[in-house]
């Protein structure tokens, strides 16, 4: 993109689909409390703290991320954004898709502000990271299933 400092532009990810045995509004309320993301990490995030609304990180040896809960629409969305101090500029979005009563299609999407070089080092382990999030989303949603309002 023309203008912009260091070439960035935006780069998107996204997960493979994974099938939810609860409610798309039971899905969409899990994801928008961040205090759940944590269990949806890989292990490189370390420093985890977190609300309801926001989180903060340590990518090993690379970054201290916060991420904050900017819309949801039940049982359809929930986008979360970078903070204003990110040395990154990410959005994460869960993309609901009712199946029926008790089951719901989830996507993990990612978009970030990448410069040329950024993107060839980080294209990988963003990739890697919406799918981790998608699979620990389905495993986090089975081990709760009861227990999710």
């Amino acid at each position: 993109m023309a203008g912009k400092p260091g070439n960035m532009g935006k780069v998107d990810f996204q997960s493979q689909n994974v099938e939810l045995a609860v409610s798309a509004e039971k899905a969409s309320s899990f994801l928008s409390d961040l205090n759940n993301f944590q269990k949806m990490m890989p292990e490189q995030i370390v420093n985890w703290q977190s609300t309801a609304d926001s989180c903060e990180f340590d990518i090993k040896g690379m970054a201290h991320i916060t991420l904050q809960r900017a819309e949801v629409i039940p049982g359809k969305l929930v986008r979360i954004i970078s903070g204003p101090d990110n040395p990154l500029e990410l959005e994460i979005r869960g993309i609901l898709e009712k199946i029926n009563e008790d089951k719901t299609s989830a996507t993990i999407e990612l978009t970030a502000e990448l410069s040329m070089m950024l993107k060839m080092m980080v294209s990988g382990p963003l990739q890697n990271l919406v799918n981790i999030m998608a699979d620990r989303l389905k495993s986090q949603i089975e081990s709760l299933s009861g227990r999710i309002q």
